[in-house]
């Protein structure tokens, strides 16, 4: 495992330090996520209980919404070795973030990371066998609602680099329907397909939309305070 000089930072009005790899891409994620702030949501009208962080990264995105919302319980996501490394360092002084080192997928499987050049920020997974080198077992989203007795999503945050496509190609019939907020980056450049999987998934839902960035947002009916 490629090993890196591990740097300290402080984000915008939080106390806890964060930490960045150096020659990375992690301070270009830390600037998306505390300077640009791509995951700001508009007021909400309900307290979130459950936040899926899918693709978490380091962590800052999951330390992002354990502050925004400190009563919820975020389940961060992530499948490659080396960024979780340092995302359990990130979390370590949020009790209500809880770390899964796997990757989301639509059915049980096994998944291997996958480096297509992109640095940290772009490692791609893809299937494979059990005994493979690398292999750890995939999960649903199915999966974290029954072994955490999750009854509603109350924000799901996707950034899985491609792995979108299979997410919303089969399989969401049994999750999406009891997801409030979704928040998700489409990566077509890296796996041609995911739009067209992603809004043909959704159409059937009564999800309104809006951009942030480079996400898309959905949410249902009643969940943002409008501005009067």
């Amino acid at each position: 495992m490629k090993k890196y000089q591990l740097n300290a930072i402080k984000a915008p009005g939080i106390d806890e330090m964060m930490y960045f790899r150096n020659n990375s891409t992690d301070f270009s994620t830390f600037k998306y996520v505390f300077h640009d702030q791509e995951y700001h949501l508009p007021k909400l009208t309900f307290d979130p209980r459950w936040i899926i962080d899918g693709g978490a990264n380091v962590g800052y995105s999951s330390v992002f919404f354990a502050e925004q919302f400190p009563q919820a319980k975020v389940i961060a996501v992530e499948s490659d070795p080396t960024n979780i490394e340092v995302m359990e360092k990130n979390i370590a002084p949020y009790h209500q973030i809880e770390a899964l080192h796997s990757g989301l997928w639509n059915k049980n499987t096994y998944l291997r990371v996958k480096d297509v050049g992109l640095g940290e920020w772009g490692m791609m997974v893809e299937e494979t066998e059990q005994n493979e080198p690398g292999s750890f077992k995939a999960v649903t989203i199915e999966s974290i609602l029954a072994d955490y007795g999750i009854d509603e999503i109350d924000i799901l945050k996707l950034n899985i680099e491609g792995a979108e496509k299979e997410l919303f190609s089969q399989g969401y019939e049994n999750w999406l329907d009891k997801v409030k907020i979704v928040i998700i980056e489409l990566h077509d450049r890296m796996k041609p397909g995911c739009s067209k999987a992603f809004y043909k998934a959704i159409k059937p839902y009564d999800f309104s939309s809006f951009k942030r960035g480079a996400n898309v947002i959905l949410y249902k009916k009643g969940c943002f305070i409008r501005k009067r």
